[in-house]
């Protein structure tokens, strides 16, 4: 007989198959607040709708990135992008669960408490590249923040936080321009027709979604999220972080040299009063980190040499119109097709080059083989010293010449 892991090793090579035939018990613990957070991403289960202004109307899908704490279970902070999850997404959810909510619930006109804030001790992650990549693991440990990459394979070791990636996906599918979970899910409906919300309405509703599930209780362990923070979050320490320096901790970054002519990113030139007192120095300095924001590269974040902290440096050309990353990009990319080339005009073309250079000059080793050549002709060679010497030439007697008679007359 076959044992059933036996039996789906043969059948396939996903090793999902044997996951689902093995027993996982226990559960994700931990012993106080912040000590394990969970952050994850999933695109959202409805469509939002936007009007761009002689363009025409756009209906997508967004991104949620979210941080959950395993010991209370309730979520932190949050974000909803456009963008595929990415660094900044990361940042911003992180800037976000870190730092007091009360300005950003006050802006988007939301009259609820979301008292939640702080650092966490240790972060729990998939292995995806923006967690993978040197911002993030450079920010965690400034902040002191420990990471614990799941095994590859195991999403139930992120099981909290997926299952509140599914909670808050299952409030916003009850709207109109639900995608549903799947085709199957969806069937007909016209989702993309249906949908009627902003993107700034879709954030609200995901704020309240959550505010909604820190105060429910949970049906398991009959915990409420926020009494449970409340209650034992007291003796966490406060470290007062500041939103933006915390945005600026996680953003992408790079080193540059200072240069007489500023500092040199994305084929653009930055430059601001300050740095040009470190010129003189800028051997001596090696090369400067730099931060920035891919939603406006109009500026740059270079960190000041005299100090500890991060200083805006914006466009040496003047041009202060924010302009994102990839808009500035694509622009470049369109550029270079309109000025490309075929390759049969390029390589006619130095072709012609070659064949003028050729008959323009000869070419050094061509001269010296003739200077050779002629020099070898003219030297003596020991055949002939070898060969006989040529016999003279034989003496013929000399033969009269017979006259003729000539008449008179």
């Amino acid at each position: 007989m076959f044992t059933p892991e036996e039996i789906a090793k043969k059948r396939s090579a996903n090793p999902k198959h044997l996951h689902r035939l093995r027993p996982r018990p226990g559960y994700i613990h931990a012993p106080r607040p912040f000590d394990v957070c969970q952050i994850d991403h999933t695109p959202t289960d409805i469509n939002f709708v936007e009007v761009v202004d002689g363009a025409g109307i756009f209906v997508g899908r967004a991104y949620l990135t979210i941080l959950t704490d395993v010991f209370s279970r309730c979520i932190l902070g949050f974000c909803l992008s456009l963008e595929k999850p990415s660094v900044l997404s990361v940042a911003l959810c992180l800037a976000h669960a870190m730092c007091p909510k009360e300005e950003w619930m006050a802006a988007r006109g939301l009259d609820h408490d979301w008292p939640m804030l702080g650092r966490p001790r240790r972060l729990v992650t998939d292995s995806a590249k923006e967690f993978k990549g040197r911002a993030f693991q450079r920010g965690c440990e400034e902040y002191g923040i420990g990471i614990r990459y799941r095994d590859r394979g195991r999403v139930h070791q992120g099981g909290v936080v997926e299952r509140l990636l599914g909670k808050l996906n299952a409030v916003l599918a009850t709207h109109p321009g639900s995608t549903g979970r799947s085709v199957a899910d969806r069937d007909e409906y016209p989702s993309e027709k249906r949908a009627c919300l902003s993107f700034a309405d879709l954030e609200r509703c995901v704020a309240l979604a959550i505010v909604d599930h820190n105060l429910q209780e949970n049906a398991k362990t009959l915990k409420v999220p926020l009494t449970e923070w409340q209650t034992h979050a007291v003796d966490s320490p406060r470290f007062n972080d500041d939103a933006p320096n915390v945005l600026l901790t996680f953003l992408p970054g790079a080193v540059r040299r200072l240069t007489p002519q500023g500092i040199s990113m994305f084929a653009l030139f930055y430059y601001a009063p300050w740095l040009g007192s470190f010129v003189p120095e800028r051997d001596r300095l090696g090369k400067l980190e730099i931060r920035y924001d891919p939603r406006d590269i109009s500026h740059v974040y270079v960190r000041d040499p005299a100090g500890v902290a991060f200083r805006s440096v914006r466009r040496r050309d003047g041009i202060l119109t924010p302009v994102t990353l990839w808009e500035h990009e694509g622009d470049r990319a369109n550029r270079r097709m309109a000025n490309a080339r075929s390759n049969v005009e390029k390589v006619q073309l130095r072709r012609e080059i070659a064949s003028v250079a050729g008959t323009a000059k000869h070419k050094k080793t061509e001269l010296r083989n003739a200077v050779r050549a002629g020099q070898a002709a003219g030297a003596s060679k020991p055949y002939q010293a070898m060969a006989p010497a040529p016999p003279a030439p034989m003496e013929h007697p000399m033969r009269q010449k017979r006259r003729l008679p000539i008449e008179e007359w």
